[in-house]
């Protein structure tokens, strides 16, 4: 098994360093754990390969923006075959976004669907479509988004406000595109989580109310059936019966997983504790990771944040390589 950190070109050096600490190579030496990269940031800072085992994060955006500008289109697969001549381990992407702004800060508006069935079948089948290229490049792997996201300032800030963040490749939808593609699931099970919050109602989503649909059309039960809860337009997303974590962690069948700390995204207006740290004592932690340790993973990733930005200045500064060494602790007593 393999345990990555996330890195940028320019912090390999550093970053290395981490798997030369004493609980690092005690894991590797009695759990057999290899260490490696997974690489964020922009394609173009990719210049080379790093001399140990590495993935690559394809752009968030990447989908989104070879759907809504399609004279990027040849750019955008140029950039993906440079990554591919540095030949990762595998490249793993986000699926497409439904660009919409919705009303600031305004609570409940802010999560109704506004986007019909036929809106987002059209994006489904453009995302498979996508991805059946992409995979033709690269050893591509899909991740699950997020149901619900942060407001961002400028399309840079992150702020401790949630919305709607409609698109594909959420929970049922995510699993349908693999079924379609062939292309294997990473489980980002932080996504996971807070998409489940939201529409199961629970944690901070627990007072959003839930108004049940009486009537679907053909168009609407279909896409039911693909995502696995209920998105009829002017109405607040909500699965019925509830979705269990387990249950679609089992179904994913995953070998890459990408890991954090937390189970909620945020303190309405206070704080973001999205890729929250990890923490030894964390109990609901180590339930969900022993929970894909069943599943025999090949690669877990460290997502962890360090950032110290409105609403994740409580971070500190070394917050990520303190999580690697509590994780390296952790998979020492459960592997």
């Amino acid at each position: 098994m393999y345990l990555l950190a996330p890195a940028n070109p320019k912090e390999f050096i550093n970053r290395a360093l981490w798997f030369k600490s004493p609980l690092a190579r005690k894991l590797q030496s009695q759990k057999k754990v290899e260490f490696g990269f997974e690489i964020k940031g922009h394609l173009k800072e990719i210049t080379q390969a790093p001399d140990l085992f590495w993935g690559v994060h394809l752009p968030v955006a990447l989908a989104t923006n070879w759907y809504y500008n399609p004279e990027r289109r040849i750019k955008i697969i140029n950039e993906v075959e440079k990554i591919a001549k540095l030949k990762p381990h595998y490249a793993v992407l986000h699926g497409i976004s439904l660009l919409w702004k919705p009303p600031s800060k305004t609570y409940i508006n802010r999560y109704f669907n506004i986007s019909d069935a036929s809106e987002h079948l059209k994006v489904l089948h453009a995302n498979i479509k996508f991805i059946n290229q992409l995979k033709t490049l690269v050893p591509l792997k899909i991740e699950n988004g997020l149901v619900v996201d942060f407001y961002y300032k400028n399309d840079e800030i992150p702020f401790p406000y949630t919305y709607l963040h409609t698109g594909v490749q959420k929970v049922d939808d995510f699993l349908y595109i693999h079924k379609k593609t062939g292309v294997d699931c990473l489980l980002d099970i932080e996504h996971l989580i807070l998409s489940l919050n939201f529409l199961n109602r629970e944690k901070n989503y627990r007072n959003l109310p839930v108004e049940k649909i009486d009537h679907l059309s053909s168009e609407d039960e279909k896409l039911q059936k693909i995502f696995g809860y209920y998105l009829k337009k002017n109405y607040i997303p909500y699965a019925q019966p509830k979705i269990k974590l387990e249950d679609v962690v089992k179904k994913c069948q995953a070998k890459i997983f990408h890991l954090s700390g937390n189970s909620e995204d945020v303190v309405s207006g206070r704080k973001i504790l999205s890729h929250g740290p990890i923490d030894p004592k964390n109990k609901t932690f180590r339930k969900n990771l022993r929970l894909i340790l069943a599943q025999k993973p090949e690669i877990l990733v460290l997502e962890t944040a360090n950032a110290s930005i409105p609403g994740w200045e409580f971070l500190r500064p070394n917050e990520t390589e303190i999580s690697f060494e509590n994780l390296c602790q952790i998979l020492l007593e459960e592997l």
